[in-house]
């Protein structure tokens, strides 16, 4: 029976250390997102970091190689839910293409533009990145390269239903998403004292890509694939898709 009891002990304390574990990353990503705000990229040690979470130095290397791939990570965690909304939307597009992007947007403004970590978030990128073209290059290539590849796919399927005219937004998605690092930004520099008032810019910024799109009459007649110089002289740009920030 004491065997038994024992035995029992150590199945019902296997899953609590099991949860823990699995739990840990997270809160390494918790604990670095806090460190990374409080003094940027370059100024957080490892050792800060670790103190935070409760643990060794040598824990956070069991899951992240370095401190590059540790900041990724973060990043990665704060930009997911609006990159597994955008890809669940986009993986068998139905219905309207506007309407994905109206929900997608809406998405956007709640968990980015209105949450203060998604803010800090780019705050740090604007403030690192330059100093660290490797890191620059894997935040393109893994966060933001996704991203704007799922926008040119809702494009591209509005132009294919004929909802959309073909324009340079297919070429450049980002100007989609301009807006949403603007209202960041203003944020970010003038903080809730001259916050804007979302509910209206969400709006406006929906209706200027539904206005900007929209295929119909009197929309003009130019070819999207010229390209104003910075001169002002239209050139046909040889250039292929754009990538990414």
């Amino acid at each position: 029976m004491a065997d038994a009891d024992k035995d029992a002990g150590k199945v019902a304390g296997a899953g609590p250390r099991r949860r823990r574990k699995e739990e840990r990353p997270g809160e390494i990503v918790e604990a670095a997102f806090e460190e990374f705000a409080r003094a940027g990229f370059a100024a957080t040690k490892l050792d800060d970091v670790a103190a935070r979470a409760g643990i060794t130095k040598g824990t956070i290397y069991l899951y992240f190689p370095s401190k590059e791939d540790l900041f990724l990570a973060t990043v990665r965690e704060m930009n997911r839910p609006a990159a597994e909304n955008l890809a669940a939307l986009t993986a068998a597009p139905q219905g309207s293409a506007m309407a994905i992007l109206r929900s997608h947007f809406a998405f956007v403004y709640k968990h980015m533009v209105e949450d203060r970590r998604a803010r800090e978030i780019l705050r740090m990128l604007l403030a690192e990145v330059s100093r660290f073209p490797d890191l620059a290059d894997r935040w393109r290539a893994e966060v933001i390269g996704p991203a704007v590849d799922n926008l040119r796919q809702v494009v591209r399927y509005g132009i294919e239903r004929g909802e959309f005219r073909p324009s340079a937004a297919e070429e450049f998605p980002h100007l989609l998403f301009a807006p949403v690092i603007m209202a960041c930004t203003w944020r970010l520099m003038f903080g809730d004292g001259h916050a804007l008032d979302g509910a209206p810019y969400l709006e406006g910024h929906l209706d200027l890509i539904e206005r900007g799109l929209a295929r119909g009459e009197g929309r003009g007649g130019s070819d999207p694939r010229i390209h104003v110089t910075a001169q002002g002289a239209g050139s046909s740009s040889p250039r292929g898709r754009g990538e990414g920030c």
